[in-house]
């Protein structure tokens, strides 16, 4: 009842819960039916989602979008940063106000972390679409420029001593 009384959600909102998503196909007095990105059909309990942290995705008419891109320790951050925002206003379905940002996020262990942060209007933009021609044109702006997107790798130092064929012994190094 706390569902069609409330109207946390409509047909055709995605919404969000418990680690679970998908768009709203019908919604009934008991259970509330979805289609997952997949395409597969979910119904779920109205009570469950009454009893849940829920998100609307649709409920506002504008979306920020944020995407983080790790560039290498020895590479240049304003060169990233003008690439990410320069992108984010190229790429369509990207509102121009709020405008483009991408602030530095994290120290990672292999990168530093831009976020690029773009803003769409909900209502006539796609935000899985949108978002993959942002990141595809960031990457590729990037590939051009030079920049590098490092993966995290780890090192390993020290000796190998076979003693025989089923013993190996290592001493780490320093």
């Amino acid at each position: 009842m706390f569902i069609i009384q409330d109207e946390p959600f409509t047909t055709g909102d995605w919404i969000e819960w418990d680690g679970n998503s998908g768009v709203v196909r019908e919604v009934q007095l008991r259970v509330t039916k979805l289609d997952t990105f997949d395409n597969q059909l979910v119904t779920v309990p109205n009570s469950d989602l009454a009893n849940a942290a829920l998100v609307n995705n649709e409920a506002n008419d504008t979306r920020r979008i944020s995407v983080g891109f790790g560039i290498g320790y020895d590479d240049d951050i304003e060169q990233a940063r003008r690439a990410i925002i320069d992108e984010g206003k190229l790429t369509e379905g990207v509102l121009a106000d709020p405008v483009p940002t991408a602030p530095v996020t994290e120290l990672g262990d292999s990168a530093v972390v831009l976020q690029g942060r773009i803003w769409i209007d909900t209502n006539q933009s796609s935000y899985g679409a949108v978002r993959a021609r942002f990141v595809e044109a960031v990457k590729q702006r990037f590939d051009t420029e030079g920049l590098d997107m490092p993966y995290p790798n780890t090192e390993l130092t020290g000796d190998i001593t076979v003693t025989d064929s089923s013993t190996i012994e290592t001493s780490a190094g320093d």
